[in-house]
């Protein structure tokens, strides 16, 4: 979450990307919810913390996988795909990096004497909020495709990267 949390500034500063402040609110978010589980316990006495902390981070993440998916795919020369897979991408990519946070909770755990996962039944449900999240943003991701917001959103990603875009 930290490498992640530092993801819109490397941005701003060294590729001169701007993006919403609104990225970072939700990481940050991302990873209080997440401080909770782990140093306050909030998992234990507010039912379903848990699954809403797994929910909201697949979903930051996965609206960073479907706007990095979309920008390659617009201006990319020689990938073109359509939403649909846009949206299947999403959604496996987002279950794939929910793997392996499972991965890392469970080597934790292993390594420290930590106890995030509770069982068989709690990493299943914490995978299945994880697939939630990135169905979630993979849906509001074809309506921003179809209406062309995520189009005109990144526009200003064409001139970073003049030798992998088309001269369109």
């Amino acid at each position: 979450m930290l490498f992640i949390s530092s993801i819109p500034t490397l941005c701003r500063r060294y590729l001169e990307i701007d993006l919403p402040y609104l990225f970072d609110i939700f990481i940050c978010l991302s990873l209080l919810f997440h401080l909770g589980n782990g140093l306050f316990g909030f998992d234990l006495s507010i039912p379903l913390y848990n699954k809403f902390t797994h929910f909201f981070s697949s979903a930051v993440l996965a609206f960073l996988v479907l706007i990095l998916l979309f920008v390659f795919n617009e201006y990319y020369r020689g990938i073109a795909v359509n939403r649909l897979k846009i949206f299947v991408d999403v959604v496996v990519i987002t279950m794939a990096l929910g793997v392996v946070w499972e991965f890392l909770e469970w080597g934790t755990d292993a390594m420290f004497g930590l106890h995030s996962q509770l069982g068989l039944t709690d990493t299943m449900g914490d995978l299945f909020a994880d697939m939630l999240g990135g169905l979630f943003i993979g849906l509001i991701g074809m309506v921003l495709i179809q209406r062309r917001i995520l189009q005109r959103f990144s526009k200003n990603f064409k001139k970073h990267f003049p030798e992998l875009m088309d001269d369109e």
